[in-house]
């Protein structure tokens, strides 16, 4: 999580990161706010953009929400 974090914010100037609010960026606490946010909302997307993080938080979550997710498939 702390590379992912750090991606994050140095995308900062950029704003390229359409999955994770940049507002993760603020600190490690928000990041894993919006990262678990993102998880259970977008986790099509998370899995492919971010999916170390995906793997991450499935393993903490004890849980795979691609296969309950609502997610319109990309």
């Amino acid at each position: 999580m702390t590379r992912e974090f750090e991606r994050l914010r140095q995308s900062i100037p950029y704003d390229y990161d359409a999955v994770l609010d940049i507002y993760g960026a603020q600190n490690p606490t928000e990041f894993f706010a919006v990262a678990t946010e993102a998880f259970f909302e977008r986790p099509r997307a998370l899995k492919s953009r971010h999916p170390e993080l995906y793997d991450a938080l499935s393993g903490f979550f004890r849980q795979d929400p691609v296969t309950f997710s609502a997610e319109a498939e990309s």
